[in-house]
């Protein structure tokens, strides 16, 4: 039986890692801004790295790691030489194709920037520097493919911490990149950064992925390895799923782009903080939700699948309903702690603030999304999610189009929030329909009044205190306010929970005393 306790140890190690790495991403953003600010910089490095950013979440982090769980999950229950044959399979064969599509992206950039950046085009200097960050930043594809097919095989091997923190490396490659490169390559800089953090990132995995006794080797005959055609056949739809939804992306910037100066960055910026809770919770969660899954359908134990992907929604709706109130709350305060300096005034904070305020609805939404979405895969289901896509762009282009003459730029944010709504809504009806595994919770929505109690209470919590925390203005008290905070407000909703009869109060009250005290 996997075990409510395992899950949320396994998150938390994810988790923890991946808090390291956002940690690390927010001191790389705020360098970032202090240099070039809210400014047609940020502008135009930003829509340069839109497509290789884009491929990077199709080929590596999104596609290629989620296929290979399912399988190499078949492999690891065989021989070490098996295993390690699949590996070499994979290896050979996604070179070969990333490579292709990075040259095909340096020779084709000015033509991919002049779509992206559809209101650079009267500007030739913009469009110029795009195009060349562009070529610079497209090989960090490759690497980051070959770190994406490292994560998936250690996470299969439940070694979750290396994969978690690797993205820290890539942080502080772009980190020293900036600080040391800045002042002889000037914006270019930025691009740079990205290549050497790329390239961190892999590295740093290698070391647990050789002491399991794997290598990465080219390989003739990869073709004819039966666990690379199934891992093809899995990730092609996946690869579209993801293709279809980072159009979403995609349209944004476009649309961005014709809006006030510097609206692309404040998109950017507020999405950027909303990843923060995302990665460390909702993206955690389904990366150590996977594996496990994916191994109970391997031994064709529905109950106990089912009990896991339970577990699974209840913890991202118990953990991330409180943690999108005390953003939306304090969202300006938190924008003014990480980005207000040098040349990110007054103006950008004010920008950034009223488009988190129109993301964050969708934070829970997008969290479950990628549970429900892991689960599908963990059954070799990834069309489906695919089609639901395909729908959900649709939506957004309208709601874009539409909400984006009333609410200008932020009309962008409250579209993706609620195609977020939209797509989950589908697919928990999908999964209902289409798989015996999946069994309807019949104590859900006593549990959830209690959640939304609980959660009441919360939100009073932090509303009483607001004005307070408005006053504040040095950063020295901004930090001390949110750390102190966090940690009293986390303490508030696990107690109280507790107290309302919750178990997944009591199970992370009882993990987090094993962990300070070695009680529980």
């Amino acid at each position: 039986m996997v075990k409510e306790r395992s899950l949320i140890r396994n998150t938390a190690v994810v988790g923890a890692g991946t808090f390291l790495s956002r940690i690390t991403g927010l001191i790389r953003e705020i360098l970032v801004s202090s240099m070039f600010g809210a400014s047609w910089v940020t502008d135009v490095f930003f829509v340069a790295y839109t497509i290789p950013n884009l491929l990077r979440r199709l080929f590596a982090e999104g596609a290629l790691s989620t296929s290979v769980i399912p399988v190499f999950s078949q492999y690891s229950e065989k021989s070490h030489e098996e295993s390690q044959k699949f590996i070499y399979s994979i290896f050979t064969g996604l070179t070969m194709v990333v490579s292709v599509v990075c040259m095909i992206g340096m020779t084709f950039s000015p033509w991919i920037v002049e779509m992206v950046g559809v209101g650079f085009r009267s500007e030739p200097d913009k469009i110029q520097m795009a195009i060349n960050m562009t070529r610079i930043m497209f090989p960090f594809l490759l690497i980051i493919s070959w770190s994406a097919l490292v994560m998936g095989i250690l996470n299969t091997l439940h070694i979750f911490s290396w994969s978690a923190i690797a993205p820290v490396f890539f942080n502080a490659g772009t980190i020293l990149t900036l600080l040391l490169l800045r002042a002889y390559a000037g914006p270019y800089s930025l691009a740079i950064g990205v290549l050497v953090g790329g390239v961190g990132q892999f590295v740093i995995q290698l070391y647990p992925f050789y002491k399991k006794g794997y290598v990465l080797r080219f390989f003739r005959k990869f073709w004819h390895d039966p666990g690379f055609r199934e891992v093809i056949r899995l990730m092609l739809p996946v690869t579209l799923a993801l293709a279809v939804g980072q159009l979403n992306t995609l349209v944004d910037r476009i649309i961005a782009s014709t809006c006030q100066e510097g609206a692309v960055s404040a998109l950017y910026y507020a999405d950027r903080l909303l990843e923060l809770p995302l990665g460390i919770f909702g993206i955690a969660l389904s990366t150590a939700i996977l594996p496990s899954l994916s191994q109970l359908v391997f031994k064709n134990n529905p109950q106990e699948w089912n009990n896991t992907f339970t577990q699974g929604i209840r913890l991202v709706l118990f953990i991330m309903i409180p943690v999108t109130s005390y953003l939306a709350i304090f969202r300006n305060e938190a924008i003014r702690l990480i980005y207000e300096r040098g040349m990110f005034d007054a103006v950008a904070t004010q920008m950034t603030a009223q488009s988190l305020l129109f993301y964050v609805p969708g934070l829970v939404f997008f969290s479950m999304n990628h549970v429900i979405t892991k689960a599908f895969y963990s059954l070799k289901d990834t069309v489906t999610p695919v089609r639901i896509s395909v729908i959900m762009v649709g939506i957004n282009v309208i709601l874009d189009l539409i909400l984006v003459r009333y609410l200008g730029f932020s009309g962008l944010a409250l579209a993706t929030a609620l195609v977020a709504v939209f797509n989950c809504i589908w697919l928990f009806f999908s999964l209902k329909r289409k798989h015996a595994f999946y069994e309807k919770d019949r104590t859900f929505y006593s549990w959830l009044v209690k959640i939304v109690i609980l959660n009441l209470i919360f939100i009073g919590l932090c509303w009483g205190i607001l004005p307070v925390v408005q006053n504040l203005q040095s950063t020295l008290s901004l930090l001390a306010f949110f750390g102190i905070s966090l940690i009293i407000f986390s303490l508030i909703y696990v107690l109280l929970s507790q107290l309302m009869g919750l178990k997944e109060g009591k199970s992370i009250w009882s993990f987090m005393l094993r962990k300070l005290v070695g009680k529980g």
